[in-house]
């Protein structure tokens, strides 16, 4: 039997597909019959750490003092808790100062941390006085950048006594009578 050009045409046509599924599955099972192996590395996970600070005031100011006379001095403390996953830096920083007297600038503020067996009833003092000026001077210190204090802290908790005492001067003038002054001490802690 002979085939015309046209029946040889279709021939071939049918045969390309037929072609393509048939290397398909040799492709197919071919590929089944190789060895292989594979190794894993399982259980990655990824947790951030943690700087956390507080302090034992309670809601209370350190200070709420009214009627101050020139030569008059009082002092508080605090303790300062960091609870931190990495070694950490602690600086303090005042915010929200209101002076519109200038009495800061006759208001002496000295900031120191205590030994570790220190109490505010007998303080000792664990080193260098950490700030010793002006409330007004102080309170030019408003952030982490520009605290004061460089508490150096491991991972870990660990508490530190700090103890801030005030001096109105003695030569405070009449026009600092009825004046006022506020701030709020904020102590931050950021990680090494």
């Amino acid at each position: 039997m002979h085939l015309s050009a046209r029946s040889t045409r279709l021939a071939a046509f049918a045969a390309l597909p037929l072609a393509v599924v048939i290397s398909g599955v040799v492709v197919g099972t071919s590929s089944y019959a190789a060895f292989s192996d594979t190794t894993e590395n399982a259980g990655n996970s990824w947790a951030t750490g943690k700087v956390a600070i507080s302090d034992d005031d309670e809601g209370q100011a350190l200070f709420e003092v009214a009627g101050l006379l020139p030569g008059d001095t009082g002092s508080n403390c605090l303790t300062v808790t960091a609870d931190t996953s990495a070694a950490s830096t602690v600086r303090l920083y005042a915010s929200d100062t209101v002076d519109l007297d200038a009495l800061g600038s006759s208001l002496a503020v000295v900031v120191e941390r205590g030994d570790p067996e220190a109490t505010c009833e007998r303080f000792v003092p664990g080193g260098d006085i950490l700030f010793a000026g002006t409330l007004a001077e102080l309170a030019t210190s408003t952030s982490f950048a520009d605290g004061v204090g460089d508490w150096s802290v491991p991972a870990g908790t660990t508490d530190s006594l700090w103890r801030v005492t005030y001096h109105l001067a003695d030569d405070a003038t009449n026009a600092l009578q009825e004046a006022e002054a506020a701030t709020t001490f904020v102590w931050e802690a950021q990680n090494d």
